[in-house]
């Protein structure tokens, strides 16, 4: 085996141990946004609602101080029913009685169903907060759960990185690069071995000459087809 490759085949047992120590912790910032995404949603459904029952609550609040407006105008037009002088201003203060009347029935209807809706709206802005509240606890304890995981590999994954940095000295840059280029695309195999001249990588056959300067180690060889580096498997 090529010095280089044997070098390259021992750091890439490190870098798949580094890989699976921080597999799970890359996946967290995705999950955290995802679940932040769906509190988030949850916090602006809550205050659409709260704001919701707010207004209608002041729309109910309004239409019962109109309501009792109308009652005191009523008052105020019966006690100068008291005070008229003729038929004629007797019949219109009626009238007049009448049509606030009416306003103030319609009013009225109005303001008990705001009142009905008010209830209903009620019930749903408490749904709609405790579904938020009972969230943002699960996403605190995913947030404490994950700060835990990241503290506990902490120390292996330090220890791992250091392993593999020593191990760059003495591998030629540009052979480091093309390998940790193919690291990256090569699904975390980008050394790989040769078995009955097919590569264990991408399974196509390589070629005869490939093959024998595989064998004869001296030189760095790469898959024709997935362009990983090669050994022997013997």
């Amino acid at each position: 085996m090529h010095p280089h490759v044997k070098k390259l085949l021992e750091l890439q047992k490190v870098d798949q141990e580094v890989s699976s120590l921080t597999k799970d912790i890359d996946a967290l910032p995705a999950e955290e946004q995802k679940r932040k995404r769906r509190l988030d949603e949850l916090e602006r459904n809550a205050n659409e609602r709260k704001a919701r029952l707010q207004k209608t609550d002041l729309d109910a609040r309004a239409l019962d101080k109109a309501v009792r407006g109308s009652d005191d105008e009523i008052k105020r037009l019966n006690e100068r029913l008291n005070t008229v002088r003729n038929n004629a201003e007797y019949q219109a203060t009626l009238f007049q009685i009448e049509a606030v009347r009416k306003d103030r029935d319609l009013t009225q209807d109005e303001c008990l169903k705001l009142l009905e809706s008010v209830e209903a709206q009620r019930g749903e802005a408490a749904a709609a907060q405790t579904a938020h509240d009972e969230e943002r606890k699960i996403f605190d304890g995913f947030l404490a759960e994950a700060e835990k995981l990241r503290a506990s590999r902490a120390g292996d994954i330090k220890a791992a990185r250091e392993r593999r940095q020593a191990m760059t000295d003495g591998i030629p840059a540009d052979v480091l690069r093309e390998y940790e280029g193919l690291y990256k695309t090569r699904d975390r195999l980008a050394v790989c071995a040769v078995q009955d001249s097919y590569c264990q990588g991408c399974y196509n056959k390589i070629t005869m000459n490939d093959t024998a300067r595989l064998l004869g180690g001296s030189a760095v060889v790469r898959c024709g087809s997935c362009q990983r580096i090669l050994y022997a498997n013997r």
